[in-house]
């Protein structure tokens, strides 16, 4: 079965807010698992070298914050930039992953490229037809630039790396799931 990424993409001056649902033939302990693995990222989402967990705080049986940094590159096209980026995420256990930028890396462009990211994982639990697992996977984020891409770059280019990481997410949790489901890009 194959998993369309639904992805919408909107512009406010130098904001991106982003928009994005994937229907997954898995169960949301699974979807969750994947998103989660932090260790595991850099094994399957395009863009990321290395992801590791800094610190947890206070986990309970529902929720946790945890800091971690990811080191990796942004890509368009033929332009690639490293980044190193440190996030503070909480997650609320099979339902919410919130992650914030409290600090970013991005080499010769530090002081003036990235000015605020928010990213949200939300997960649903539903049944196909036969009641077999499957989880609608939803995915938002705000991305705030310090100075202006070119009018139609900065969309295509969020468009872009958010289809390629939730094609990779799907993939992911097909290959855990034991699915021979395919991701692609959709609307």
């Amino acid at each position: 079965m194959t998993n369309d990424v639904s992805v919408d993409v909107r512009r406010n001056g130098r904001r991106f807010e982003a928009e994005a649902v994937l229907e997954l033939a898995a169960d949301a302990k699974t979807v969750w698992g994947t998103i989660t693995d932090y260790d595991a990222l850099a094994s399957f989402m395009p863009g990321i070298r290395n992801c590791r967990v800094i610190e947890r705080h206070a986990p309970t049986k529902t929720s946790e914050h945890l800091v971690v940094e990811q080191r990796g590159e942004f890509r368009f096209l033929m332009f690639s930039q490293a980044m190193t980026v440190r996030l503070n995420i909480e997650h609320r256990l099979l339902c919410m992953a919130q992650a914030k930028a409290v600090s970013f890396d991005l080499g010769l462009f530090r002081p003036r490229a990235i000015e605020v990211f928010e990213g949200r994982y939300e997960l649903a639990a539903l049944a196909d037809r036969a009641g077999a697992p499957r989880t609608q996977l939803r995915y938002s984020a705000l991305i705030g630039l310090r100075l202006p891409p070119p009018p139609a770059i900065g969309s295509v280019a969020v468009r872009q790396n958010l289809v390629a990481q939730l094609v990779a997410v799907a993939r992911e949790v097909s290959r855990r799931s034991g699915a021979p489901a395919s991701a692609s890009p959709g609307t």
